[in-house]
């Protein structure tokens, strides 16, 4: 079995991280919330991925944290955590809503007496079910004792440990490797689902322990797509076949995003491709320790539109990634934040006009001069004779 790269002792931290941010608040506990698609909160504190179910992690503002489960995860959850206390509850059951007659299990009442909790900070808050909100705001004598806590935790881990720039620089290698085995095999006639899963096979078998997201290969009337899903639509000659492919190593994920032409390339088309690739480049460059935010999104945002393409823009440049290949913040021209040596970012140049569209995406790591690539693999442009 290969050696893990993140340590007992690196959750530890973060719950002692995260209850020194609680100690400068009134709230008594956090209840860091997530599901099966977006697992980065609970996975952060517990390396707990819930599947089926939704978790949380109870962090208390002294003692240890718990990781709260589903009735059926159990002993999977136990063969996962980092966290020694594992406390199963009802709510957090499939969505299918199955009775287990006979469960003992603790409400919340139980759960938040034990913990002393009487004012409570959830994260995860904008997906946190409105009827297990109900039932914890019952426990605890009405919503006033409950609190959106996603900004009060966000500066536990917007900023990297070098553990997790480990992880997210071998994310980056694996889903390079996911992107070779596409330009080895791809040719005219291909489904875009097919090569999709020539992507995720690739990962998978070097590291991987699942893609970071669903990969997607967008072709022709599809590339206009900044998210998508892949089809059984066939890849052709001469139209852009935009592909975003990413690893999930030990939790974190990265992101590739780099455009293909088969055979010729019109002019218009290429040229059209090269204004994302030097904004792409151009962005490496900008997003250096001390800047803001908002200035660096203006600058790329202003080079496209002089290049004749600012209708082509939906967002970015750029945005935070880790655990989640897209998490906060967002790099965009209203952003009040300056950057900070550690953070990272996915560098993301979407554009899309007349019925087709692309991505060039490479993950970064803020650091004083330019920023540190993620991704060894060269930009360039990709069309192939075949």
């Amino acid at each position: 079995m290969e050696k893990r790269i993140l340590t007992k002792q690196e959750f530890a931290d973060r719950t002692r991280r995260a209850q020194a941010v609680l100690a400068k608040t009134d709230l008594d506990a956090f209840l860091v919330f997530s599901t099966e698609s977006e697992p980065a909160g609970v996975r952060y504190f517990s390396d707990y991925w819930p599947s089926f179910e939704t978790a949380g992690v109870l962090i208390p503002k002294k003692g240890k944290a718990a990781l709260i489960i589903g009735p059926e995860s159990l002993t999977f959850a136990k063969s996962r955590s980092q966290l020694d206390t594992v406390i199963q509850v009802m709510d957090f059951r499939e969505s299918s809503q199955p009775d287990y007659p006979g469960s003992t299990h603790p409400d919340w009442k139980k759960i938040l007496g034990d913990y002393k909790v009487k004012k409570l900070g959830i994260t995860g808050f904008h997906m946190f079910p409105y009827t297990i909100m109900m039932n914890i705001a019952e426990a605890l004598g009405g919503m006033s004792h409950i609190v959106n806590a996603d900004a009060i935790l966000r500066p536990v881990t917007m900023k990297k440990s070098p553990l997790e720039l480990e992880c997210l620089r071998k994310s980056a290698k694996v889903s390079e490797l996911g992107f070779k085995a596409i330009l080895d095999q791809i040719k005219p006639g291909m489904t875009e689902a097919e090569l999709c899963g020539i992507a995720t096979a690739a990962m998978l078998a070097n590291g991987a322990e699942a893609t970071g997201y669903p990969v997607w290969c967008c072709s022709g009337p599809n590339s206009n797509q900044a998210i998508s899903r892949p089809t059984l639509r066939k890849v052709r000659r001469g139209e852009i076949i935009h592909f975003s492919i990413g690893a999930k190593v030990e939790g974190y994920s990265t992101s590739l995003g780099r455009p293909v032409v088969l055979g010729k390339c019109p002019d218009e088309t290429r040229k059209f491709l090269q204004v994302g690739l030097d904004a792409l480049n151009m962005t490496f460059d900008e997003m250096r320790a001390g800047r803001l935010a908002s200035d660096v999104a203006k600058k790329i945002h202003g080079y496209v539109r002089k290049q004749g393409y600012g209708d082509a823009i939906l967002y970015g440049p750029a945005h935070g990634c880790g655990q989640m290949e897209c998490e906060y913040p967002f790099l965009e021209t209203s952003s009040t934040y300056k950057l900070e040596e550690n953070m990272t970012f996915m560098a993301d140049m979407f554009l899309h006009r007349g019925g087709m569209g692309f991505r060039w995406e490479d993950g970064l790591i803020v650091r004083k001069g330019p920023a540190e690539q993620l991704s060894s693999l060269g930009r360039q442009m990709n069309i192939l004779e075949v």
